[in-house]
């Protein structure tokens, strides 16, 4: 029945109930054979107990129902007045060092756990060839800026003067075959012909006169031999000086006037580009030399600089497994350093409570090796992109599956806390 009250109900059913007849009660009586009778007072004082005690039990379950309510809304309320929290790890920035040239190790300076400063040496390596490369490449730079500088400065005066004096030269020579011979040259070489024309009529003489003695028998063959010799000698050298004469008197030939003009322009051609100087592209050409000469010295000098591995900054030695004698790898790490003045907690806060903090706030991180002690610490990045999200947030309990990674860093406590401690922050709700 709807509307009805549980004590309604209750008297309802015990009204209803039927009574046990008297001919039946001796049938129970007889089934509880170990069982004594009741007297008629104590049967009818029964079903009221039970009445009485069916009446309390509704009593009984508002009261466990209020009490769990209250249970419940002072849970809400603590609740409501606790902080959020989570929990993260404490971490700190690693720098993995090495070096860009490789080798063998030829001492290690420092070991696991120390503090180094910045700059401060580490590791050394053997140089090997490093040296030699160095030699040559300075040797090669010395001699490309040395070309480059004579380009630029030109001719020096003594190179000018003898071009000029070559290019006079040739120009000189060129008059001289233009001009053809001097009168003086042709009155020698006239001379030269009459007294070769003497020799030639001496020497026909000579040649007659021996004939007619051998003719008379007074001389020998010989002598006639020698006599026609003489003459047919005198007869050429007359020609030679003839034609030398005429060579003389007719004039340079014109090819050879050619030939003198052509190395007159050659050698003022030559005396303008002394003087001009280097062309441009050449200098510019000479200059790239120089450049890459001096780019291989400084790509050898930064390898030599890499032979010592340095601290780039203040830091803690947190692995190195190097001994003297071990080949390194260009490259490859030699040690990794741990910044302990960058410490920071990493948290993941979900997307329901993620209004509750922002950037550049100052918040409380606590540790469990202090738990008197909290540590101011500082908002510094949270994640544009959640994380671990489901497909559908349909729910609340769905949103707050999506998180998103939060890091704080530490303005305190950096002595005293170390990397891979867990960290909690609590933000007032």
């Amino acid at each position: 029945m709807r509307g009805a009250s549980p004590n309604s109900l209750i008297h309802r059913a015990t009204a209803e109930r039927p009574r046990p007849s008297s001919a039946s009660k001796p049938k129970l009586l007889a089934s509880k054979t170990t069982s004594t009778p009741l007297p008629d007072t104590d049967r009818d004082a029964a079903p009221a107990k039970r009445v009485n005690v069916l009446r309390r039990f509704p009593l009984v379950i508002v009261i466990v129902i209020a009490i769990g309510g209250a249970v419940y809304a002072g849970y809400r309320s603590w609740q409501s007045t606790r902080p959020y929290e989570w929990s993260g790890t404490v971490e700190a920035r690693t720098i993995a060092i090495g070096s860009r040239a490789g080798g063998r190790v030829k001492s290690v300076l420092v070991r696991e756990g120390e503090k180094v400063a910045a700059g401060q040496p580490l590791v050394v390596l053997e140089p090997g060839d490093l040296e030699a490369q160095r030699l040559m490449a300075e040797g090669a730079f010395d001699q490309a800026k040395a070309t480059l500088d004579k380009l630029v400065k030109g001719a020096r005066p003594e190179e000018l003067d003898q071009a000029r004096a070559r290019a006079q030269t040739a120009s000189a020579a060129l008059e001289e075959t233009r001009a053809g011979a001097r009168s003086e040259q042709i009155a020698g070489a006239d001379a030269r012909l009459a007294g070769a024309q003497v020799s030639v009529d001496k020497a026909q003489l000579d040649a007659d006169r021996v004939r007619n003695l051998f003719a008379a028998g007074a001389i020998s063959q010989a002598e006639v031999d020698n006599a026609e010799s003489a003459l047919r000698g005198a007869l050429a050298q007359r020609n030679a000086a003839s034609q030398a004469l005429e060579e003389l008197k007719n004039g340079s030939r014109r090819e050879a006037i050619q030939q003198a003009t052509a190395r007159a322009l050659e050698a003022q051609a030559s005396a303008r580009l002394v003087q001009a100087g280097s062309r441009v592209e050449d200098i510019k050409a000479a200059d790239g030399q120089v450049k890459a000469a001096q780019g291989k010295l400084d790509s050898i000098q930064i390898l030599i600089g890499e032979l010592t591995i340095v601290a780039p900054r203040a830091a803690r030695v947190e692995s190195l497994d190097l001994r003297p004698g071990d080949i390194l790898a260009p490259n490859a790490t030699a040690s990794t350093l741990l910044e302990d003045d960058q410490l920071y907690v990493r948290i993941y806060v979900p997307e329901t409570v993620i209004g509750k903090i922002r950037v550049g706030e100052e918040v409380p991180v606590s540790v469990d090796s202090f738990p008197s002690r909290s540590f101011k610490g500082v908002v510094e990045h949270i994640n544009g992109v959640g994380e671990y999200s489901p497909r559908n947030l349909q729910t609340a309990d769905e949103r707050a599956d999506q998180v998103f990674a939060t890091r704080i860093g530490l303005r305190e406590g950096r002595d005293e806390l170390r990397a891979g401690m867990a960290a909690f922050i609590r933000v007032p709700k």
